[in-house]
């Protein structure tokens, strides 16, 4: 059940003490595909769901939703059940697929799902979405500061029919991400193309 509460301003933030400045967190961020079997506190989590009502959005509509599932949660338990029963609709025979994503889902330290709200018209309802995007990335970046990886998924079980309504979210809504967080066991490498390479001055 969402909390509603008032609404805050930038001088009711209580902002957590932090080494990590917003450039560190920027170019540091990386998604992780091992997870260390360590819980995740809530605190942590609160912390970088707070910043996620900061990001640009036009008109103010806040059209993000976010179900967090931490393990062992009867919801998470509903998604996994749901991804084994969706698979074996499409393949009978697919059982080991239906138990390993059964398994992933059941095994993640913890679980988000954004969800985009549609607007008033299509133009809206675009907006909307890059405010949600934002939304969860600024989730990423306050995770860095909290020492946590947030994994960015938009395949395999974000795709299921019907994950919807598993979830809880409006047959409207838009998902945005399905979002592993954890504490990395690996540590990541990317590389990048010098922003030189898209950009016009003049």
């Amino acid at each position: 059940m969402v909390e509603t509460s008032a609404a805050i301003v930038w001088s009711d933030v209580k902002v957590p003490p932090t080494k990590t400045t917003v450039y560190e967190a920027l170019h540091k961020r990386r998604m992780a595909w091992k997870y260390l079997d360590k819980p995740v506190p809530r605190e942590p989590l609160q912390r970088m769901l707070d910043t996620a009502v900061w990001a640009p959005n036009h008109k103010h509509t806040e059209p993000w939703r976010f179900y967090v599932m931490t393990k062992d949660s009867p919801l998470r338990n509903k998604v996994a059940d749901h991804t084994k029963a969706v698979i074996l609709k499409q393949n009978a025979e697919d059982t080991n697929r239906a138990e390993r994503m059964r398994a992933w889902v059941l095994n993640q330290p913890v679980l988000i799902f954004a969800y985009s709200t549609p607007g008033i018209h299509e133009e809206m309802t675009r907006e909307n979405y890059a405010a949600t995007v934002c939304a969860m990335h600024n989730v990423n970046l306050a995770g860095v500061a909290e020492g946590l990886a947030v994994t960015w998924e938009t395949g395999g079980v974000a795709k299921l029919p019907g994950l919807a309504e598993a979830v809880g979210a409006q047959p409207d809504w838009q998902l945005v991400c399905m979002a592993t967080v954890g504490y990395a066991d690996e540590e990541s490498k990317s590389e990048r193309t010098p922003v030189s390479n898209f950009t016009t001055w003049s």
